[in-house]
């Protein structure tokens, strides 16, 4: 990868969060930049909780060309913003700032990734009943995608009730019924083996031991399962998918069409996917 020097022209993206050191997006941006002859940098901004409006103004008054935006401040930095647009708007949470001039766009390009990946893995949602696991901030996102893409109706399974109660009923229409998974055993087992998607949008599978977060005896080989954990590459939930016969993709596809969403709305430019894809497999493996 060879980018030109940095000089006065250099345009100045990045990544804020916290923590951050995680990320692929560098790797996958600054690959984009190198593979068009950009005159572009792609920087980690660590900022910590409570500091998010003091890094908008600062990235306001150096000149950024845009950032992405990371836990914990999608929601934060909405009242530092001039306007929300599309998906920002719909789900009240931002994941890329865009400069227009001298204002300040909020974008939100996770639901657009989602659905993206899922046409790529042959996944496409349009007719299906899916099972989403969680309801957390990932699955705002995961759960407008879904209902974009014509899922026939969503069933959110979560520890607490309230929480599925609340996601459902902010996101429940006529045409895509979203309500809790029964809680009881057998109920639950008869949603699972009915659904042709399902979605684990819980961080369960990040760290070794963690518990599965559906029983695996209930993956049947016509199952889709989607887990948008990438780290690591095959969770346990997508190795008993596997093992089960189903079809199953991890989280860096949402990751990488998330990310060319966002290049196209900073550059106006198609996003090349392959050195980016590339780039950030290469990153997530330690290569």
């Amino acid at each position: 990868m060879i980018l030109p020097d940095i000089d006065a022209q250099t345009q100045i993206y990045g990544v804020m969060g916290w923590p951050i050191g995680h990320t692929a997006s560098p790797a996958m941006h600054n690959a984009a930049y190198a593979a068009l002859g950009m005159n572009a940098r792609y920087l980690v901004f660590a900022v910590a909780p409570g500091l998010e409006g003091d890094a908008v103004r600062g990235l306001r008054a150096l000149g950024a060309r845009g950032v992405n935006v990371t836990v914990p401040h999608k929601q934060a930095v909405i009242p530092h913003l001039d306007e929300l647009r599309g998906a920002a708007a719909a789900l009240g949470a931002v994941n890329v700032i865009a400069r227009e001039g001298n204002r300040l766009i909020g974008h939100n390009t996770d639901a657009a990734g989602f659905l993206r990946a899922l046409d790529e893995a042959d996944m496409a949602p349009a007719g299906a009943e899916a099972l989403m696991l969680g309801a957390g901030g990932a699955a705002r996102a995961v759960l407008y995608a879904l209902r974009l893409g014509g899922a026939s109706a969503v069933h959110i399974a979560n520890r607490t009730r309230e929480k599925a109660e609340a996601l459902a009923a902010a996101f429940s229409s006529p045409e895509c019924p979203v309500m809790p998974a029964p809680q009881e055993q057998d109920a639950f087992c008869a949603v699972a083996r009915r659904v042709k998607i399902i979605v684990n949008t819980t961080s369960l599978g990040m760290k070794a031991g963690d518990p599965l977060p559906m029983p695996p005896e209930l993956i049947e080989p016509r199952h889709s399962v989607v887990d948008i954990v990438y780290n690591p590459w095959e969770t346990p939930l997508l190795e008993a998918a596997r093992r089960a016969g189903a079809r199953s993709s991890n989280g860096y596809g949402m990751l990488l069409h998330q990310a060319a969403e966002a290049f196209r709305i900073w550059t106006g430019r198609e996003a090349p996917l392959e050195p980016m894809r590339a780039a950030g497999e290469r990153f997530i493996r330690g290569e």
